[in-house]
């Protein structure tokens, strides 16, 4: 299983593994808080101050305490409310994202000469030295798969603004050097997709099949949030999130063809899981899981069932997407356009769940238990 998405990032229409144990998700710790959000802004143009520099960026929300802005690079930035008069200011002009060419420059400065940075169709790609052409080929053919899986079921796809960044990392130690750089607070992870600076990171330091599965992982949710498949700042369940990233774990998956029979999209580990903690002969109890997950991201936070929750949310998304296409397409459709930062609340999941499914969780994990029950552990 994978680390959890971490950090939040904008506006999906602004913005254009290895075994492990997993961090629970943590989109709740918006930059801008929901309770304090003003009503919506139009998105300006300003400069605004990170320490000593000035840049340029789009205005995007407004609360009491504070404004969150993003960058030409596609970084998030929060600017408090003390701060503000100072440290950011209108002006005039089109937004206008940092190019490829730019960005690949910036890149070559913050990493330097150990480092290179390989550009393909959708990404940059930074590596040590000498890696060759195995990981832009990997991140590159898993944006392409994720979107020929995605638009074969009608799910809406746009193609992001933001050049796609992935940093290969030499060794796990300096990974997690890098990760701490950054201020993310998380441990025991192969890979992680931080939704704050846009960045896939990794590390280089084991045989890449042990860590395969994760960065297929990582790489489904920046191609999720980078095409408006999810939102960067709406409370998305993590059902949806993380089931999406279940579900992009076998190699098949990143195939380029998606995986031609339904065997080979199995997530096998995540069946695995759910034969091992729930009894799927019971689909009384498999409703007990199915209407708590609905309801909170609860299990993704306690010890003794994260696991198990990311089995059961590729179980729920996996069966949406290979038994009901529509209900597939309408979940992640219409959860990519609720308002940023407004609290989803459980009652109201649960009402647009079944709303968007068409049926009560009963009979949704009656389903669910007959399909499962099919599916190969091995």
């Amino acid at each position: 299983m994978a680390a959890a998405i971490l950090c939040t990032g904008l506006l999906h229409n602004e913005a254009g593994g290895e075994p492990v144990t997993p961090a629970s998700p943590e989109r709740s710790q918006h930059l801008v808080s929901s309770k304090t959000l003003a009503p919506s802004i139009r998105p300006g143009l300003v400069e605004f101050r990170i320490g000593n520099k000035w840049q340029s960026g789009l205005h995007l929300i407004e609360s009491q305490d504070e404004s969150l802005v993003i960058g030409r690079d596609g970084w998030l930035h929060t600017i408090s409310r003390t701060e503000k008069s100072e440290s950011m200011r209108s002006v005039t002009g089109k937004f206008l994202p940092t190019t490829s060419v730019e960005l690949r420059n910036q890149l070559r400065a913050e990493f330097g000469r150990e480092f290179e940075v390989i550009a393909t169709q959708n990404f940059l790609v930074v590596q040590p030295r000498g890696r060759g052409s195995r990981w832009p080929k990997m991140f590159e053919q898993c944006h392409r798969s994720f979107v020929n899986y995605m638009e074969r079921r009608g799910v809406k796809v746009r193609e992001g603004r933001f050049p796609m960044v992935a940093v290969v990392l030499p060794d796990a130690r300096a990974m997690y050097d890098e990760i701490a750089r950054l201020g993310i607070d998380v441990s025991r992870v192969a890979g992680l997709y931080a939704n704050k600076c846009n960045r896939v990171m990794t590390h280089d330091g084991g045989a890449l099949s042990s860590i395969a599965a994760t960065v297929r992982h990582e790489a489904a949710h920046q191609s999720a949030f980078n095409c408006g498949v999810h939102s960067r700042v709406n409370d998305t369940p993590s059902w949806v999130t993380e089931g999406i990233g279940q579900m992009f774990e076998p190699t098949a998956m990143s195939s380029g063809r998606s995986g031609t029979r339904l065997v080979e999209r199995v997530n096998k580990d995540s069946v695995r899981q759910l034969r091992e903690t729930i009894d799927m002969d019971d689909p009384a109890e498999v409703a007990r899981w199915v209407d708590r997950m609905i309801r909170s991201d609860d299990l993704f936070r306690n010890p003794t069932t994260i696991h198990t929750a990311y089995a059961l949310a590729w179980s729920m998304m996996f069966y949406l997407a290979e038994r009901d296409t529509d209900a597939f397409a309408d979940i992640l459709n219409f959860t990519a356009t609720r308002p940023p930062f407004e609290t989803y609340r459980s009652g109201q999941r649960m009402i647009d769940f079944e709303r968007v499914v068409g049926s009560d969780v009963r009979d949704f994990s009656n389903r669910l238990t007959r399909f499962v029950a099919d599916l190969p552990a091995k």
